[in-house]
């Protein structure tokens, strides 16, 4: 039988309760030194690993949270026994520490906010054709019409992004003062204005929480759609990158794309 890890924890104890994993498997936890890898028993002949499957991987990891500090590894970590497992667990054995020590207390959020583009570009196209018809007339009279579509458009987009950038420094504005990090994307796609995940001390997510409802009241057009709290997917470093989310054993991670958390706020 090999070994399906979900976790790094800050434990070498046994883990508390009973924790059923992949295939109905039991959950224990394998110490190493100060701190523990929580993994259940699997068969790697056995069937292939299901949607199911990930769901209670994610379930495993949120019960490790409500007694740990956890690190929650890739989907689908398999070692071929205990050995190669204790290996691994030397060879990142300080990372581990700084993470655990770092995440310690702190729960992951992630927020999406939806924007009505179509709108907002209709009426930036309308607030340019009222400051800029003589110009628009001219360049049409001479003949220069795919000249001006391309301009306009560009003007629009400029406009898009600037509005983009805008909100995205409001979000922060009300955001900001209740997380110790997070990482932002806007305009991944036009109507998906920010794709945002914030790491906040447990003792501040009401905090969080109220000011997420002062910023959705204040733009009553917008969706605002929360994930969480989850342990922090996104933000585990390594030493050699420096960067959170790496390719190896923790990826940068959507929980919600795989657990129905993400709720309308």
């Amino acid at each position: 039988m090999k070994l399906y890890l979900y976790a790094i924890i800050d434990s070498p104890e046994p883990t508390k309760g009973l924790i059923r994993g992949l295939r109905d498997a039991g959950v224990y936890n394998v110490p190493y030194y100060d701190i523990g890898a929580a993994v259940s028993k699997i068969d790697r002949a056995g069937p292939q690993v299901t949607e199911p499957d990930a769901i209670q991987h994610e379930a495993v990891v949120e019960k490790l949270m409500a007694g740990s500090t956890v690190l929650p590894v890739r989907f689908q970590t398999i070692f071929d026994q205990r050995d190669s497992l204790l290996s691994m667990m030397r060879s990142h054995y300080a990372d581990f520490k700084d993470n655990l020590q770092r995440l310690r207390d702190k729960i992951e959020f992630g927020v999406k906010v939806i924007w009505p583009a179509d709108q907002v570009k209709q009426s930036i196209i309308e607030e340019l054709q009222r400051d800029g018809q003589e110009t628009s007339e001219s360049l049409a009279s001479m003949g220069k019409r795919f000249i001006k579509e391309r301009f306009e458009r560009y003007k629009v987009e400029k406009e898009l992004e600037s509005r983009a950038d805008e909100f995205v420094g409001i979000m922060d504005t009300f955001l900001g003062e209740f997380a110790v990090e997070k990482r932002l994307e806007k305009l991944k796609t036009e109507n998906l204005l920010a794709d945002a995940v914030y790491l906040v001390e447990k003792t501040r997510e009401s905090s969080f929480r109220g000011a997420l409802g002062r910023l959705r009241n204040a733009h009553p057009g917008f969706k605002f759609l929360l994930s969480g709290p989850w342990p922090a997917y996104n933000f585990v470093t390594t030493s050699d990158s420096g960067n959170s989310a790496q390719t190896g054993l923790f990826p940068k991670a959507d929980p919600s794309q795989i657990s129905a958390g993400m709720d309308f706020v």
